[in-house]
């Protein structure tokens, strides 16, 4: 496989969606790409490479998806983000993972996915936690990027003229299992249309022309301080949830 070239199958429909129940059709998108036979279709999508103890770590959209489990627009979006947040700050240089600090506004699956491929590794153990009351919103996607060494860093926000005007209430009646076959047959190919869309387009035309600007910065997050920190409150919302059903 050529570098920068990802290839993926399941972004083809077949004639066949238009006949399947409910049930089948809010199910992941691996497995229904899967179950109506696809094509491979070829991605534009240049590899982001950084550095880690010394070494290169070459990481392609192909692999993401492959850790994410499907072919997610979420994904991509935070993968061409990234891609164009380290290009700003790291022009022709491959940058040490460790100089770079990511801040995400979305907590979807295929952003943290990423972000965590890019950031921890393969590990799906070391997979982030969501914090409470953060939610998914069209104008989420904005990621604050920030390289340590130069006290540099850039937001990367995607127009949200590019998502279709019905894809989060699509979205979330697939999450309920209350799509028809008609929104279903729709919400693919918003999904399709995306995928195919988002790994090609210039960068420019997708976040902008977002300048580097300088920071000064307090306070530090220690390794797993974060991860800690929402467990706690998830604890902490059981907890309340619990002593609220033995109120009587």
């Amino acid at each position: 496989m050529k570098r920068g070239m990802v290839c993926f199958t399941g972004l083809v429909l077949l004639a066949a969606a238009c006949l399947l129940p409910v049930a089948v059709m809010a199910d992941n998108c691996m497995e229904c790409h899967h179950k109506q036979g696809v094509k491979a279709k070829e991605l534009s999508a240049r590899p982001i490479i950084t550095k880690v103890d010394g070494k290169e770590r070459i990481i392609t959209l192909d692999r993401v998806f492959k850790y994410h489990g499907d072919q997610c627009p979420g994904a991509i979006i935070a993968y061409r983000a990234a891609q164009y947040g380290i290009e700003l700050l790291f022009p022709n240089e491959i940058p040490e993972r460790n100089d770079l600090l990511i801040v995400s506004r979305t907590p979807a699956g295929g952003v943290r996915d990423c972000i965590d491929f890019l950031m921890k590794g393969d590990n799906p153990l070391q997979k982030t936690a969501v914090p409470l009351g953060m939610e998914k919103a069209r104008d989420g996607f904005v990621f604050a990027i920030t390289r340590k060494s130069t006290c540099e860093t850039v937001e990367v926000q995607l127009d949200q003229a590019l998502f279709p005007e019905d894809f989060f209430s699509l979205k979330k009646k697939v999450q309920e299992k209350t799509i028809t076959r008609d929104q279903w047959k729709r919400f693919h190919g918003h999904m399709k249309n995306m995928v195919l869309g988002f790994s090609s387009k210039p960068a420019e035309e997708m976040f902008g022309k977002p300048r580097p600007y300088k920071t000064i910065t307090w306070g530090t997050i220690g390794p797993g301080e974060q991860d800690g920190n929402v467990q706690k409150m998830r604890q902490k919302e059981r907890m309340l949830q619990s002593s609220r059903k033995k109120t009587p």
